[in-house]
């Protein structure tokens, strides 16, 4: 009545004596093809892209906030360091705490040298003394406090409009220099006599 429990010990028994014949066909067909190249495996853990959406930049120097960069997009390239922007929208604060409000359609930020450079449709507000200025290329430099425009701008300010070459701006010292063509025009200028 039990013969049939008394054999089933005997399955076992059977691959264990005739393990030497079907371990090298069984263990070849699990064996995982291809090969393992370890500079695959460094390639991919050295590549960081991101993409991100609503980005946030907070730059800080000496314990005071001292630019809030904002965009729409970002993404990161070939070097992991630059965020690539668009619609980017940044507060610039002086020494004072008064806000300089720049919007651009594209921008670079560079993470290690805190830089940002903002292309097509530059407008750069300073509300404080209600100036506006246009260029199509901008570069800040967070650590200097400084900016500068390589290309043409356009400075509109109260009764004032100055078209110039290029454009550099200190901000901790708030000094303009203008230069390459600077063609200025006067509203409401009385002439001295």
């Amino acid at each position: 009545m039990k013969p049939h429990r008394n054999t089933i010990w005997l399955i076992p028994l059977f691959f264990i004596i005739t393990f030497p014949l079907w371990s090298a066909p069984v263990g070849k067909f699990l064996k995982p093809r291809g090969s393992f190249d370890p500079e695959m495996k460094k390639s991919l853990e050295e590549k960081r892209e991101f993409n991100l959406n609503r980005v946030k930049i907070t730059q800080n120097q000496n314990g005071r906030q001292t630019a809030l960069i904002r965009a729409d997009k970002a993404k990161t390239g070939a070097n992991p360091d630059i965020l690539f922007m668009d619609n980017v929208n940044a507060d610039i604060y002086d020494e004072e705490g008064d806000v300089t409000n720049i919007v651009a359609r594209k921008g670079e930020y560079n993470t290690v040298t805190k830089r940002l450079i903002l292309t097509t449709d530059v407008v750069i507000h300073k509300i404080k003394d209600d100036q506006t200025l246009y260029t199509d290329l901008l570069h800040y430099d967070n650590d200097a406090r400084t900016v500068f425009c390589p290309g043409p701008t356009k400075l509109v300010a109260r009764d004032t409009v100055i078209n110039s070459g290029n454009l550099f701006y200190d901000i901790p010292t708030e000094r303009y220099e203008l230069s390459n063509r600077v063609h200025c025009t006067l509203s409401n200028f009385d002439e001295p006599k």
